[in-house]
């Protein structure tokens, strides 16, 4: 501890206290920030369409002016609108000679994706018996027979628990049948192991760093040739480039996947294929989903989660195409719903015998929600609702998959594809849905359904259903603020490629409504927290939430309202520009507040750092060798911040103030803090002393001020921390009551 005593302009200030540990002062916020309406811009809609005859012959001669989309009723004007074909692999030589010179001329470079000539399919199987698998094993061999292209790649998953890879992209025809094979047998254990250790070696291949085929690199639009250069990237280089973008989408899909707190069924098998439509959704082109399960069934509690995951893969060009493992069938499969349905019926007909008259059972209850399980229940009503919504094709009721799955591979092959700006003026979390009509008779067409009107997401990052709302009150104009909170991001880590930061919203419970409940003994506060951060374009790059729902008893609601709703998120970011939206929503009474602010992101440096000085609210004790998981954690407690900076004075009170110093590691001097003391402007004085050793490159600290000695104002600390002749500076504002 290091103590100094100071006394200028008759302010006798009391050096502060610097120890590794703060005590816990638990306030009240009531601080709101203002904020702006948001404006947003719309996204381009790439549309795949495939155009078939009366007698489901493709049809390849459609003309862009016969060709109307209408999103919700209202025509677009299309930006593109152009036949696909993809039956040959890409060569350098044939990708220069697909532009024409002038083009060269004018802008100096060709711009060229190989992955735009790569088709994906992905095969998805989920609760397969020996038989289901059986099948999925010859479907497999009767696609590989029809597919002799080399752009064509194959990867195998399977949905148990959660989605586990068997073997990722490849064109390898042997290997995949193999996996396919070898996989048959196995458990959820053997999966999951399976799946760990295809992980590690899709990792060893994306941390080798992207391939560098070209001589450099046009904003967005893919790499280049320099013009008038006789050596274009050789067939091996485009295969190395090829490898690496499937082995970081694959990589990419498994983290989403594994990073989700799953449920079974429904929700396992939504946010499976959730993520891995959001790992493929940064490839271009089409992509293929064939997905066999015998039993697929939505509740109606999961339909939002459901219609969003359709939503995401309209968005990201990919077409479910679904198989019914179990081929051609002579029971109905409705048979469950029927059974659901006549059960419910019972239960409404024993209510009428009794006239009505005695204590409703569970079961009575629960009938009309018995009915609508039943009607839902048919697993080929899902399949096929699948299919149709992503615009792609049923395989069901048939034992001779060989035609259907070649229809399958041409409309992966040989299809339209169409691009146009929605008009979309804000992002209201409305579902839009699309229609296409085309003037020639007897000609049907096959297309996505729509999307949700939310922001662009990038990142594998998607929206849940409870999230809809509060995206939908960020995009109000003026965005509502019927809700008082706080919110801040404070920047902890530079040193690594992306800028540690943890996002904080704070809520007053007395500004939030408890429900009390049927039972007279408790209440009910439920609320949800949304903190979303959005590049320069507008595209959601992190977005993190918080559903509460949270019964205390009536005797404590008192003693609760003076607390707050607090939720601190760990993110990291590349330097840039920012905006921060923070959004909370208070159920119980349908109200709703926004707030909007900007945030740069500085460029990463090993030199020596100082993060942001957090108000501390209370620590929290912490096992003892719990190892550290985010920048509030130091040795043995964890830190709860503070947004508002009013703070209590008077004897007996302290002033915690939280932050994290970042030695240089190629200096040998060990670093040292000088903290300066300014109230109303006025320069009062300064207290030193030495920092602890890091500990795994870092020194979180703790300073407790005593109050006592801080009369009511306005104060500023400026703290300097200096490492040989490196110096880092960083402040904090504060008010004394």
């Amino acid at each position: 501890m290091y103590r100094l005593l100071l006394a200028l302009l008759g302010f006798l200030l009391c050096a502060p206290s610097l120890t590794a540990q703060a005590q816990s002062h638990p306030q009240k916020a009531s601080q709101q920030v203002t904020a702006p309406a948001v404006s947003s811009t719309s996204q381009e809609v790439v549309l795949d369409m495939v155009f078939r005859d009366r007698k489901g012959r493709p049809v390849l001669d459609i003309r862009p002016g016969e060709v109307h989309v209408l999103e919700d009723g209202v025509e677009q004007k299309l930006t593109s609108f152009r036949l696909m074909h993809g039956k040959t692999a890409l060569s350098s030589k044939e990708s220069e000679a697909a532009v024409p010179q002038a083009a060269v001329a004018k802008s100096g470079s060709i711009q060229l994706n190989p992955m735009r000539q790569v088709r994906l399919v992905t095969l998805v199987f989920q609760g397969l018996d020996a038989d289901g698998k059986r099948f999925f094993r010859e479907a497999l061999k009767e696609i590989l027979n029809m597919a002799p292209q080399q752009n064509l790649y194959f990867s195998i998953y399977v949905v148990d628990q959660r989605l586990q890879c068997i073997q990722p992209f490849t064109n390898d025809h042997d290997e995949l049948l193999k996996s396919a094979k070898r996989s048959a047998m196995w458990s959820f254990l053997e999966y999951s192991k399976h799946t760990a250790q295809v992980e590690q070696n899709l990792m060893r291949t994306v941390t080798q760093g992207e391939p560098q085929l070209f001589n450099q690199m046009v904003g967005t639009g893919g790499p280049t040739v320099q013009a008038g250069s006789n050596q274009g990237p050789s067939q091996s280089q485009l295969q190395n480039y090829v490898d690496w973008n499937l082995a970081k989408t694959q990589y990419d899909m498994l983290q989403i996947a594994g990073s989700e707190n799953r449920e079974y069924d429904a929700r396992s098998t939504i946010n499976a294929l959730l993520a891995l439509v959001q790992g493929e959704a940064e490839l271009p082109g089409r992509k293929a989903v064939l997905y066999f399960n015998p039993s697929l069934y939505i509740p109606d509690s999961f339909k939002e989660e459901y219609q969003y995951m359709i939503s995401a893969a309209n968005r990201a060009n990919v077409t479910f195409d679904t198989v019914d493992p179990k081929g051609l069938v002579t029971w109905s499969q409705g048979g469950q719903g029927e059974n659901m349905l006549n059960g419910a019926a019972a239960e409404v007909r024993a209510k009428q015998m009794r006239g009505g008259v005695g204590a409703v059972t569970r079961a009575e209850a629960r009938s009309m929600d018995t009915a609508i399980e039943g009607i839902r229940s048919n697993p080929l009503l899902w399949l096929r609702d699948l299919s149709r919504q992503t615009g792609g094709f049923t395989i069901a009721n048939t034992n001779d998959t060989r035609a259907p799955l070649s229809t399958v591979m041409d409309e992966l092959r040989t299809y339209y594809e169409a691009t146009y700006i929605p008009r979309i003026s804000t992002y209201n979390g409305e579902f839009r849905r699309i229609s296409v009509r085309v003037d020639r008779p007897g000609v049907k067409v096959l297309t996505r359904s729509g999307y949700f009107a939310l922001p662009p997401v990038k990142g594998g990052q998607h929206v849940l259903a409870y999230e809809v709302p509060l995206l939908k009150a960020v995009s109000t104009s003026p965005v509502p603020r019927d809700v008082t909170f706080s919110a801040a991001a404070e920047r902890f880590n530079q040193h690594g490629p992306n800028i540690a930061y943890m996002l904080t919203l704070q809520a007053p419970l007395d500004g939030l409504k408890f429900v009390p409940q049927k039972d007279h003994k408790t209440a009910v506060v439920d609320a949800a927290l949304l903190a979303v951060v959005k590049n320069a374009k507008g595209e959601i790059v992190k977005n993190f939430s918080k559903d509460f729902a949270v019964r205390v008893p009536l005797k404590k609601i008192d003693q609760y309202k003076t607390g707050d709703l607090i939720q601190s998120f760990q993110t990291g970011l590349p330097p840039g520009e920012y905006t921060l939206e923070a959004v909370v929503m208070d159920r119980n009474n349908n109200k709703i507040g926004v707030q909007e602010s900007q945030l740069t992101v500085p460029q990463p440096s090993n030199k020596l750092a100082i993060s942001n000085v957090v108000v501390v609210r209370r620590t929290e004790a912490v096992k003892k060798g719990k190892p550290v998981s985010n920048p509030f954690y130091y040795p043995g407690g964890e830190v709860e911040p503070r947004l508002t900076h009013t703070l209590k004075g008077g004897p007996g009170n302290v002033l915690p103030f939280y932050f994290v110093v970042y030695p240089d590691p190629a200096i040998k001097d060990a670093p040292r803090l000088v903290m300066h003391f300014y109230k109303e402007g006025q320069y009062l004085g300064a207290a030193q002393a030495p920092l602890p050793k890091a500990q795994d490159g870092r020194i979180p600290y703790i300073a407790d001020l005593p109050a006592g000695k801080f009369t009511p104002g306005s104060y500023e600390i400026r703290l300097d921390v200096v490492q040989g002749e490196a110096k880092a500076e960083e402040k904090v504002d504060f008010k004394v009551d």
